[in-house]
């Protein structure tokens, strides 16, 4: 009975967690704050490489600031530096089809314990009744990263620090960046936890 409840529970858990993530969006944002931004001070933004892609975020960046009331320029002190990557998830294989496992222990040739199990149905790698789904899954989807922070030139020292990931999986990487941008400019110079969006 214990293991009864116990596995519920960890059931009900599951299906909280599941129910969560699918209303509160598909990327996720964190920041810190070290210290105020000064009030009214112009930002220039840079990245971390001048790829093709990173200079149209810099436009992005230099639009969304706008947008919400900053002065962009390029010689300001407030610096505001990003990075980008991907990660990489994680894949399942199914494995082959198995229609017959034998195991043989003790005995003369294993003859006294010898067993042979016919696999007759499994959903996954197939039996005797069906195929199976077979090949590969995705057990953790690859995910886009943007990492971004404010330092103020005349000291070095970092004023602001965030993060946002997003399921690649859930759109393509320019509406990921899209929605990823203005989210993170929202929260400049605030800390924040954990706090879900929607890149759809």
């Amino acid at each position: 009975m214990k293991r009864i409840g116990w596995l519920s529970a960890c059931l009900i858990v599951l299906a909280s967690v599941s129910a969560f993530a699918e209303n509160n969006g598909d990327g996720l944002l964190n920041s810190v704050s070290y210290k105020p931004l000064p009030a009214n001070m112009p930002i220039a933004v840079r990245a971390m490489d001048n790829s093709d892609e990173n200079m149209v975020l810099v436009r992005e960046f230099e639009g969304a600031l706008r947008a919400g009331g900053y002065t962009v320029s390029p010689g300001a002190d407030l610096i505001l530096t990003f990075e980008t990557r991907d990660e990489l998830g994680a894949w399942s294989d199914h494995g082959k089809r198995t229609l017959l496992e034998l195991s043989a222990k003790g005995g003369y040739e294993g003859g006294e314990d010898a067993k042979a199990r016919f696999n007759v149905y499994n959903s996954q790698k197939g039996g005797i009744l069906n195929k199976g789904r077979g090949g590969t899954s995705i057990t953790t989807p690859s995910q886009y990263r943007i990492d971004v922070t404010i330092e103020d030139k005349t000291n070095g020292k970092s004023l602001w620090q965030a993060w946002a990931v997003a399921d690649l999986g859930a759109s393509d990487g320019a509406v990921l960046v899209k929605n990823m941008v203005p989210v993170l400019v929202k929260h400049l110079g605030q800390t924040v936890k954990q706090q879900s969006f929607t890149v759809r």
